[in-house]
Parts: C-alpha cells; structure tokens; sequence
C-alpha cells in the first residue's frame, strides 16, 4: 500500500470516528449541547485535530445528511435497474418506499439531522447541487410517467412535494420509533400507495 492511500485511509477513518462520536452525543445530550470539544475528547484527539476535517458542528450534519443522500440515490437506482420489468408507476412506488426504509435504516443519524434543525434533504430551495439534483431526479420521473400515460399531468412543484412528504413521514416514524413495530412494512405500503393514488389516472387506477 503505498503512503498516499495509506494516508486516505486514515483520513477517512477519522473522520468516520468523529460522525460516530457526533452521533452518540447528540443521542446522549441532544444537538444543542454538541460541541467540537466534546467530540475531541470523545474519541481522545485534541480539538485543533477536529477542526482539520470539519469546521463546525454544521459541517458534521451536512456530511450526515449527503451520507443518507448517497445511500437513498444508490438504493433507488438499484430498485430500477432490478425492476425494469415492472411498469414505471410500480417502480415509482417501490423507489418512494426504499426512499423511506433507507432514511429509517438510519435513526441515529436521522436524529441528528433533524434536531440540528438543518434544512429538509432534497430541499429545492436549499441552493445545494446535490439537493437540486434530487428534485430534478423526481421531476424526469414524473415527466416520463406522464408520457407513457400511468401518470395526470401534474404541477412541476409536485415533486418537492412529494419528497417533502416522504421526509416528513420518514422523521415521524423515526421519533416515534415506528420503524420497530410489526406492521412497519405494512405502514410503508399504505402510505407510498396513498401517495401514488394522487398520481395517477382514473383509468390506471
């Protein structure tokens, strides 16, 4: 291995000991009492070393929240190129309920997020490429249903919506630790089903 992964690796390794110790004080003392110090003392480095990877506390929740972004775009990809048999509104619904189940997968750092009181992943008004891309995603999707016919022309603000709507289902359900009780998957169905039927046509019905 030559100096310079060993070094990445390194670097990568810190920095997933700071988000894991970022994760389980705020778990601990709530968001508002997490400090950079805290996290320093935490995993035993000194807090001038912390601050080589993040500058603040907000650097640590944005990376948190690109995190489950990436996982959420991956395990959604995977569900169309899995399914290109079904029709597109059946993989729609199975893409909105791994959208949910993947945020859900991730409680502790979904927490985290929610009580930095950052803004709402996807958020198309948050100026975020990536964010952007994600609302972007789920307008072409939406298009393109409407083009084979499974969905009603809808609204270009439908699909900031709809993501607004996931997000707030997936933080409800991980306050409330719905996630743990036996009908979870069931609860995921009905919803992401109450969320199709306002896409689609009386005749796809």
């Amino acid at each position: 291995m030559s100096p310079r992964v060993r070094h990445e690796e390194e670097k990568e390794q810190m920095r997933q000991l700071i988000l894991e110790a970022a994760i389980a004080i705020t778990t601990e003392v709530g968001y508002e009492n997490l400090s950079m110090r805290k996290i320093a003392t935490r995993i035993g480095y000194t807090p001038t070393t912390i601050y080589l990877y993040y500058k603040d506390k907000e650097a640590i929740t944005a990376d948190l929240m690109m995190i489950i972004y990436q996982e959420i775009v991956s395990n959604v990809q995977q569900i169309f190129n899995e399914n290109q048999h079904l029709r597109l509104d059946q993989q729609f619904k199975l893409a909105l309920e791994t959208f949910i189940e993947t945020i859900a997968r991730q409680p502790e750092m979904s927490k985290v997020i929610v009580s930095s009181g950052a803004k709402a992943m996807f958020n198309s008004d948050s100026g975020d490429e990536d964010e952007e891309h994600g609302v972007d995603l789920m307008q072409q999707l939406l298009v393109l249903g409407q083009q084979q016919g499974l969905f009603r022309p809808l609204d270009e603000n439908v699909s900031w919506m709809i993501l607004t709507a996931l997000i707030g289902f997936s933080i409800n359900a991980i306050e409330n630790e719905m996630y743990n009780q036996p009908n979870w998957k069931e609860l995921v169905h009905l919803y992401t089903e109450f969320l199709i039927h306002g896409l689609v046509p009386k005749e796809v019905k």
